[in-house]
């Protein structure tokens, strides 16, 4: 396996730089099953947030995008079995990803529930209590 940075990420993404887009596009052509890339948890997230605060990327946008690292060969997420469920939470809840990945994280880390300020985030993504 090979890690990648976000930056690489998101260049390979967006296509938004003529050269790193470009040397990105190929990396991710050059990877296959039996050396894909990997993408950890913190890149993920890192990736996620800078798409959806600072890019204004739709959540259906992200949803493609994730399902699309979900149903291919060529890279491996760390956590895989919790960005699944996250995503199906993030459709079926209407929350960010984010939050409920966060909620899913810390349930299988043995946390009883999560404590937050985000009202919206504590009443529909399971785990999560509002902190009043």
């Amino acid at each position: 396996m090979i890690g990648i940075d976000t930056n690489l990420l998101l260049r390979f993404i967006l296509q938004d730089d003529d050269v790193h887009s470009r040397v990105a596009r190929r990396f991710f052509e050059s990877v296959d099953a039996a050396k894909p890339a990997y993408i950890n948890t913190i890149v993920l997230i890192e990736f996620i947030w800078t798409a959806r605060r600072r890019l204004k990327m739709t959540r259906q946008e992200l949803i493609v995008i994730l399902s699309g690292f979900l149903d291919s060969n060529n890279i491996v997420l760390e956590d895989e079995p919790l960005v699944e469920l996250a995503l199906d939470g993030m459709i079926r809840s209407g929350e960010e990803f984010t939050d409920v990945f966060l909620a899913l994280k810390n349930i299988n880390a043995g946390c009883d529930r999560t404590l937050t300020f985000d009202a919206k985030a504590a009443k529909t993504v399971p785990g999560m209590e509002l902190l009043a």
